[in-house]
């Protein structure tokens, strides 16, 4: 999605800067470069603090916050909106800089912002007056009252400075949202389920003016208060509460059935992401995101126990067929006989494991009924899971379907080096059925 997002707004800065530029700044000096650096993080400040001190903004913005834990993964964690947004603030910003420097410097700041989501880095010294570190980034996730709204820059920390945002870290920071995190490990609901909250507000208020301001205010406005609302409102987080605000108990099987399939999701997207068949037809792309996400919404089903995620699962399974003649089977490879066994019989042992994956959550569906009710999880109607403060033991079933999930990790390690990525080089050099 990432590279998809990104080569639409090549083609759109290119069109702008082609246009509609008001100035030509020379290509190779190194004063376009830097200039070009400062206008970028000056935009990133403001995009950033927009989204968070503009209600429907930070809708799209929350779900980043939601980490309770900050490290590298969080860096990637953003929602399909978020993304967007961040691509069309800069997009004025291709009347002034060239195309090229400006998508570097747009990339640049973004992979500079990886190593900052980190719980280990602590002060770096008079460096931390200049650009951002990961100490003080930690501010800017923390939901103490004393971190909130603080600590925008991506690559500089001079705009927070400037503008009066910047905070430096004292006690220990608590990450997360103020607000509840939903129950859930359903993807479409942490990314969008904030909107709903947006629209109740908007609702609940009178007047337009009111109803204007619960949409562009901050997420802590009301009525009578100020735009971003009474820091003072804001609970003190408790650090020595639990850490994690959803925490199911989850059986060790489900863990190793997600673990097979989605490494067998994860090579398929490393080996055709980038794949001409792929990268040059908008259909097969969309194919394929599409197909992401249905997985992924079924893995949050999985993993909340919820009472259709067999069911969502079996037609997941169901759909990979379509998907795989689609994407891989209707294509014909320009690669040798060798190559092609490897690939022939890689795509077998996903197909036999997909089908045996139909029958094994058919035989749950039946059998499951015998095994003991377990006590629903609070707030979610249709769960079958257990409570998040118990651990029971998994039953005789459970046991039987752990050492399948043993036998399909022998499967998908078997799978990994067949299907290794070496091999799979000259894959790229297709020849296009259209």
């Amino acid at each position: 999605y990432r590279a998809l997002l990104l080569g639409v707004v090549v083609i759109v800065f290119s069109w702008i800067h082609n246009n509609f530029r008001i100035v030509d700044l020379p290509l190779h000096s190194v004063w376009t470069w830097i200039f070009s650096l400062l206008l970028v993080e000056f935009t990133y400040y403001w995009t950033h603090r927009a989204l968070h001190e503009i209600n429907i903004l930070w809708a799209a913005h929350q779900f980043h916050h939601m980490a309770e834990d900050v490290n590298i993964t969080t860096t990637i964690r953003d929602s399909v909106v978020d993304l967007i947004l961040y691509d069309i603030f800069p997009l004025p910003l291709a009347m002034i800089v060239p195309p090229p420097i400006l998508v570097v410097h747009i990339q640049f700041s973004l992979i500079y912002q990886i190593w900052l989501h980190n719980e280990v880095i602590g002060h770096l010294g008079p460096i931390e007056y200049i650009i951002n570190t990961p100490r003080q980034h930690r501010v800017h996730h923390g939901k103490n009252p004393y971190c909130i709204d603080k600590n925008y820059g991506a690559l500089l920390m001079i705009w927070d400075r400037i503008f009066g945002t910047y905070q430096e870290e004292k006690e220990k920071i608590v990450f997360g949202v103020v607000s509840p995190t939903p129950n859930t490990y359903d993807s479409m609901t942490l990314q969008f389920g904030y909107y709903n909250d947006v629209v109740k507000k908007f609702n609940s208020v009178d007047g337009w003016g009111n109803k204007m301001s619960a949409l562009f205010k901050g997420p802590g406005w009301a009525p009578g208060k100020p735009r971003l609302g009474l820091i003072k409102e804001v609970p003190e987080p408790d650090p020595a509460a639990p850490k994690y605000s959803y925490d199911p108990f989850i059986p060790l099987w489900r863990k190793f059935y997600v673990l097979f399939h989605g490494t067998i999701v994860l090579v398929a997207f490393i080996q055709l992401a980038d794949h001409p068949y792929i990268r040059y037809s908008a259909l097969k792309g969309l194919a394929g995101i599409v197909y992401i996400v249905l997985f992924l919404t079924s893995v949050g089903a999985l993993f909340d126990c919820r009472k259709f995620a067999p069911l969502l699962e079996i037609v997941r399974c169901v759909i990979y067929f379509p998907v795989d003649y689609y994407l891989v089977d209707s294509v014909h490879w320009a690669i040798d006989a060798n190559e092609k066994f490897v690939l022939s019989s890689s795509l077998w042992m996903v197909r036999v494991s997909h089908i045996l994956s139909i029958f094994f959550w058919l035989g749950y569906t039946l059998f499951n009924k015998y095994e003991k009710p377990s006590k629903p999880k609070l707030g979610l109607k249709d769960m079958e899971g257990h409570d998040s403060n118990e651990n029971p033991s998994d039953s005789m079933f459970e046991k039987c379907l752990f050492a399948l999930g043993i036998l399909t990790m022998f499967i998908s390690v078997g799978f990994l080096y067949t299907y290794n990525i070496d091999s799979c080089k000259d894959v790229t050099h297709a020849v296009i059925m259209w």
